[in-house]
């Protein structure tokens, strides 16, 4: 079996102020990865259309097409470290992960398997979820609320709201992210669990503060208290308080991971499956959390492909009872995107059972898909 080409298209995805606030307005890239004997791998990629179409045509085309495809974990480490004769480039992660989760699909579908089963079985295929939202900084408590609430209402039995602030607005308003907090934890009952994601907003004593403040609330994980690369910081954090301190979304190869273990400490790793360069990166995260005996709880929180990839490698590790992150902020409502598969893998009750068929287990219907190709 031989790669015969890889296709991109630019979808519409949800048109909605928060999509708008976080991807730049409401599209993606999906991917397809094509063969000489008609099987076929699918993913889903960032919205940056000119960058993937760049990058396939001028590096990750004349390097895979003729490649045998099946062998996802070789083709990683070709794009990723520039391995293979007279290879010395180093492709960007979430391009390696975006091919990575295609390579996987293709892979099972041609072994007539699974990707969990790939990957060596699943622990279980019944995977909770965590419902996730988000720009905390431009909502009201009565707004966040009205949004966990519309979680609560499909079934959900964890939650987690966003402040969205990032780095660079260093403790803009943590008294304002405090409240709405409290007012979601008010209105929760205590066995469901709320966290709380600064993305990376705050400096050290904000952090420490405000996290003594939800854990006399009882939260469930404080996320990205500081910016992702102060690992310094994040140790003074994770040692000033008594609740779990999540992190690692952003990291983009799963070797800082050890660095990230080793200086910052964090209670719980959570690799994405773009950044990290795809169900391949999110493995050796995965082996490293588990010498370990680290937390894992991933990020990948929009509906489609990709979250059932992150849900596949996810499934097999023993250990990992923690919620999986989703959101419809991204996609629009889950039904709509239910619509572009001919079998569709969607959320009920706030859990989602991985399906037996091979690959990843979806397969686009055409005819819905047109109708929402940009490019």
């Amino acid at each position: 079996m031989k790669i015969t080409d890889i296709k991109i298209n630019l979808i519409e995805g949800a048109n909605t102020q928060d999509a708008q606030q976080f991807v730049g307005g409401n599209s993606k890239v999906i991917l397809r990865v094509d063969t000489d004997e008609g099987i076929y791998g699918l993913s889903e990629g960032g919205r940056n259309y000119n960058l993937y179409k760049a990058y396939l045509d001028e590096v990750i085309k004349p390097l895979l097409i003729g490649v045998d495809p099946r062998d996802p974990k070789m083709i990683w480490e070709m794009l990723t470290h520039g391995t293979g004769p007279g290879l010395a480039t180093k492709v960007m992660p979430q391009v390696v992960g975006t091919i990575d989760v295609a390579l996987w699909d293709l892979a099972g579908k041609a072994a007539g398997l699974p990707v969990y089963q790939l990957l060596g079985g699943a622990a279980r295929t019944d995977i909770p979820l965590y419902w996730s939202r988000g720009s905390g900084w431009r909502k009201t408590p009565e707004e966040m609320l009205e949004d966990v609430k519309l979680g609560y209402e499909k079934g959900y039995k964890a939650f987690k709201i966003r402040m969205d602030w990032r780095s660079f607005r260093q403790d803009s308003d943590p008294k304002k992210d405090f409240s709405l907090f409290k007012k979601c934890r008010e209105f929760l009952p205590d066995d469901i669990d709320l966290s709380f994601d600064a993305n990376c907003g705050y400096s050290v004593p904000t952090a420490i503060e405000q996290g003594k403040r939800f854990q006399d609330l009882g939260i469930a994980h404080f996320e990205e208290p500081l910016p992702e690369y102060d690992y310094q910081g994040l140790r003074q954090v994770v040692d000033a308080l008594e609740c779990s301190v999540s992190t690692g979304e952003q990291e983009p190869n799963p070797y800082r991971f050890r660095d990230l273990m080793d200086i910052a400490n964090p209670d719980i790793l959570q690799p994405d499956i773009l950044n990290i360069g795809g169900i391949t990166g999110l493995v050796k995260v995965y082996e490293m959390a588990m010498a370990r005996n680290k937390i894992i709880m991933p990020h990948c929180p929009q509906a489609g492909l990709n979250l059932i990839g992150s849900l596949h490698a996810y499934s097999t590790v023993t250990n990992a009872i923690r919620p999986h992150e989703f959101s419809e902020e991204f996609t629009g409502p889950v039904e709509n995107i239910a619509k572009l598969f001919k079998e569709p893998i969607v959320p009920e009750n706030g859990r989602i059972m991985l399906s037996d068929r091979p690959g990843l287990g979806l397969e686009y219907d055409e005819s819905e898909l047109n109708k929402v190709i940009k490019i």
